[in-house]
């Protein structure tokens, strides 16, 4: 092949990349003007069913055109997830909502400064207390009186041990507005969020079920648990209920018996996985050179896992009284599988993966029963 073709079919490829960037700020421009729409006429800014229609109807023209079906199918799946990131931008710049005066208790965290942020893109005063806090924090507050003397509403992001004793000194304070705690695990907050509600204090508690790297809020999910005071929970939803969000109520204690499992059991199973990697003598290339699917998969989120703080996901486990009832069911799970491998036993292990199979079907996977959306 000679220089000046190659050339020419780079300049072929060059006016196709092109092209095809502009279709895709034409298609994101359509995507911002339906956002418009939706918003205009109440709908919800996020329909998995026409998203999942997407995705499906460009697998198969890709396949009609000889190219990979997955290929048409990751391509849109980033479109779709930009489109809604656009459309929730906008909406937020639409919020119309009463402003509040917000202190954030740890705003120099990671999900404090997730949570100034998020706060500040609907148009409220959010100002921040923590002694981590730097001169470029927004408004942040030289001592926890001066903050509660401002604020309308607090919300406490420190770390898990820390939250009742905060509940508490600013309950001691004589803050009487809306306080709302973010912790991980709830039930043993009780006693620290009654005294603080005896003593006046609006108190409720919230558990977004994201990270602090969380860009928009479509295809995430909230916990909103009451504390006793309805007005307060209906407050703290009012800030999210303009998002794409989902709401969850939940009592303290039930919220603390599912999350042993969506959180403590997952981080738990994850740990588990890099222990025995890295037990196996196996280096990280050799693992990756011949993984499947299956374990690239699992291994991206292992590794997201394992990065996190290790002290916060120690007190997901330790705080949750339920951790307990997680661990022996896994124990029992795991001696049921060995056992059954060990012993020769297919038609057991057969057996058990198709009751899984009938669970599946049975119970999942449908979403969780929304507040609001």
């Amino acid at each position: 092949m000679s220089e000046e073709r190659l050339d020419r079919l780079r300049r072929r490829i060059r006016n196709l990349d092109a092209a095809m960037l502009g279709l895709m700020a034409e298609r994101m421009e359509l995507a911002r003007e339906v956002g418009k729409e939706k918003i205009e006429a109440g709908i919800p800014l996020r329909d998995f069913e026409v998203e999942k229609r997407v995705l499906e109807r460009a697998a198969a023209s890709a396949e009609a055109l000889g190219l990979a079906p997955e290929l048409a199918r990751g391509v849109m799946r980033q479109l779709v997830e930009e489109a809604c990131r656009v459309q929730e931008i906008d909406h937020f710049s639409t919020y119309t909502g009463a402003a509040e005066t917000i202190l954030v208790v740890g705003g120099a965290g990671k999900m404090g400064h997730w949570l100034v942020r998020f706060f500040e893109t609907q148009g409220h005063r959010v100002l921040v207390y923590d002694p981590a806090a730097g001169p470029g924090d927004i408004e942040a507050v030289a001592t926890l009186a001066g903050g509660l003397a401002a604020a309308t509403m607090v919300f406490v992001a420190v770390p898990l041990d820390r939250v009742s004793a905060a509940v508490e000194e600013i309950a001691a304070a004589g803050f009487t507005g809306v306080l709302c705690d973010v912790a991980s695990v709830k039930e043993h907050l009780r006693p620290a969020l009654d005294a603080a509600r005896e003593r006046g204090v609006a108190v409720t508690s919230i558990h977004p079920m994201f990270g602090a790297g969380a860009r928009t809020l479509s295809d995430k999910v909230i916990c909103l648990c009451d504390c006793g005071v309805p007005a307060a929970t209906e407050r703290v939803a009012a800030l999210f209920r303009e998002t794409a969000a989902t709401l969850v109520p939940l009592s303290l204690e039930r919220h603390d018996e599912i999350a042993s499992y969506v959180l403590g059991l997952s981080h738990f199973l994850n740990l588990l996985f890099a222990r025995v990697l890295a037990a196996s003598g196996l280096t990280f290339a050799e693992l990756t050179a011949v993984g499947s699917t299956t374990f690239h998969s699992q291994f991206a989120t292992t590794e997201s896992v394992v990065r996190e703080n290790p002290l916060l996901y120690y007190e997901i486990q330790k705080a949750n009284r339920f951790s307990e009832r997680v661990y022996r069911e896994l124990e029992r799970a795991a001696a049921d599988w060995i056992g059954w491998v060990e012993k020769g036993d297919p038609r057991r292990f057969a057996d058990a993966m198709r009751s899984l199979n009938g669970w599946l079907d049975a119970d999942g996977p449908d979403e969780p029963t929304p507040a609001s959306r």
